[in-house]
């Protein structure tokens, strides 16, 4: 699919199809110059200079983190200020479900900076991945936060599960994912999952299947944590009016399950079959 996104970045190649190679010395010089094209916030040259002298060796997460470093050394200004600087790339909102690293790949040093950072002021970095993530993922960098502050997170993601954007609301799910790929352990999740229960009974029935998704997986999550729960929960959802988007979610949620041939969940799967006939 061809997809209408233009960005300043847009004109770099990435040969190799590797994550990593997106974030060479072109990408620096681009994010210098968007960033700071008159120079005030720090010194582009040695911007670059410090990139193209390591970046080589390293991988993907190891590349975003140096140029993480780079800004956070040479940029004095305070963290509110950093993100002021930083918010210059976000650019249009991503009308897509599909694009976030390869549309928006340049603002993945920016939600690694607010990772790696977003402790120093919560508020801040809250009201900065809200817009981050109608761009590019803020899944990661709000794992941070949750760990800090869990009463706050947790209120702020059921606001989430309401908010307009399907980028927004999807982050409200996948956000609190017990077993997010690449992203920090959120304790109380942990601990607790049943805690992110009334963000998933908001979102199991959303119009958009990449909100629904994230859903499904994070409902695999917590089978894997408290099957009980889990189970407890599917079944909870059933009893109530059932939709072909809330059967689709259960069915997805327990593929694993089903596939290493848990009886109940077997089961469970056979059920919700027969209730998509009659859908």
């Amino acid at each position: 699919m061809k997809f209408d996104y233009e960005t300043p970045f847009s004109c770099i190649e990435n040969k190799t199809g590797k994550h990593k190679d997106w974030y060479g010395p072109d990408f620096v010089k681009i994010f210098c110059g968007q960033t700071n094209s008159e120079e005030t916030y720090f010194n582009n040259s040695r911007f670059l200079a410090k990139y193209k002298k390591n970046y080589k060796k390293l991988e993907l997460k190891q590349r975003l983190n140096l140029i993480v470093e780079i800004f956070n050394e040479l940029c004095s200004k305070s963290f509110e200020d950093k993100l002021k600087i930083l918010e210059k790339l976000l650019g249009a909102k991503l009308p897509y479900e599909e694009g976030m690293f390869t549309l928006c790949f340049h603002l993945y040093p920016v939600s690694q900076f607010v990772e790696l950072h977003g402790d120093e002021n919560i508020d801040a970095s809250l009201r900065f991945i809200e817009e981050l993530t109608m761009r590019f993922t803020g899944e990661w960098a709000i794992r941070t936060l949750a760990n800090l502050d869990e009463k706050k997170i947790l209120a702020q993601m059921k606001l989430w599960s309401s908010h307009e954007n399907f980028h927004v609301r999807r982050l409200a799910s996948e956000g609190l994912r017990a077993r997010l790929p690449w992203g920090k352990k959120i304790d109380w999740i942990d601990k607790s999952p049943q805690k992110s229960l009334p963000i998933y009974n908001k979102l199991r029935n959303d119009s958009v299947l990449y909100v629904r998704r994230s859903v499904a997986n994070s409902m695999g999550d917590m089978i894997k944590i408290n099957e009980s729960l889990a189970y407890e929960t599917f079944e909870s959802w059933l009893e109530k009016k059932k939709t072909k988007e809330n059967l689709w979610v259960i069915k997805h949620a327990i593929r694993n399950p089903v596939k290493k041939n848990n009886k109940k969940f077997i089961f469970l799967n056979k059920e919700i079959i027969k209730f998509e006939k009659h859908l």
